[in-house]
């Protein structure tokens, strides 16, 4: 009974990632799937290193891990794809803060070479300046990660399912792919609850958000058609993992449970 898994919205904590990968089973059924539902980048200390981990794992399990592409992780390519003195490298740069994601990329040199440069000509000349250098260390570095980021997808459509990091045109009903936008694809704000043909599993918005609950960091489901799966790992400290099971059409996830020793646990329960 093949099983699909999804995750989302990872931005940057690659120990996170790493705790949600061990709950999923790739390996004792081939039919097996983990959609990775986007923003891989921007606010945790280890960007570089998630987008790599995740790379491996679809070159490792070539016809089981799917990557759609994020609205973070596509503002990081217009930056790097951005002209010299577009107020772009300005905007990214200064929505990167303390330099996390910048320098979870670069090397060291680099990184000794900007904290040499003096801001002659004001803050702004400042970040042109060091746009130009963090871009040009980023695709001597990781050109084919580049590459592999540009070149994800922005859903994944099974019988039963629309994979996506922000969500859908809905009102175009089954002509959905026709009627979406990439920009709806990648922002779609705010969220659409309620009935639709397929359910739609997406990130993007933190789950805490929908529930207007702070502490709350689970999978959240409407009781129709919509499943969201951002939990705001950047203050939970965990990325949920949503599981499909293709045999009995139900889904779970799994929580944290204080086990009768003291220890942590983690434990699989039943959404729908």
């Amino acid at each position: 009974m093949p099983m699909i898994y999804a995750i989302s919205d990872i931005h940057g904590h690659l120990h996170p990632l790493e705790e949600a990968l061990a709950l999923i089973d790739l390996e004792s059924d081939r039919a097996n799937k983990l959609v990775f539902c986007g923003d891989y980048i921007d606010y945790g200390p280890d960007s570089c290193g998630v987008l790599y981990t995740i790379k491996q794992l679809a070159e490792n399990y070539p016809n089981q891990v799917i990557v759609l592409k994020g609205n973070h992780d596509q503002l990081f390519l217009e930056f790097i794809s951005a002209k010299d003195r577009d107020i772009w490298n300005v905007e990214w740069l200064n929505s990167d803060n303390g330099f996390a994601t910048v320098n979870s990329f670069i090397s060291i040199s680099t990184r000794e070479k900007i904290s040499q440069l003096k801001s002659e000509k004001g803050y702004h000349d400042f970040l042109f300046r060091i746009s130009k250098i963090i871009k040009e260390d980023i695709l001597k570095n990781h050109s084919e990660l580049v590459k592999w980021v540009k070149g994800l997808p922005l859903y994944y459509e099974t019988e039963a399912q629309i994979f996506v990091h922000a969500g859908i045109d809905e009102e175009a009903e089954e002509y959905w792919r026709y009627g979406t936008t990439d920009e709806y694809f990648l922002s779609k704000f705010p969220a659409t609850f309620g009935k639709f043909h397929k359910d739609i599993i997406a990130g993007h918005i933190s789950t805490s958000s929908l529930t207007k609950e702070k502490d709350f960091h689970q999978v959240f489901w409407d009781k129709n058609s919509h499943f969201f799966i951002d939990g705001e790992t950047t203050k939970s400290g965990v990325v949920p993992v949503l599981k499909y099971n293709t045999l009995t059409s139900r889904y779970s996830s799994f929580i944290k449970n204080t086990d009768h020793d003291g220890s942590l646990k983690w434990v699989e329960y039943f959404l729908k």
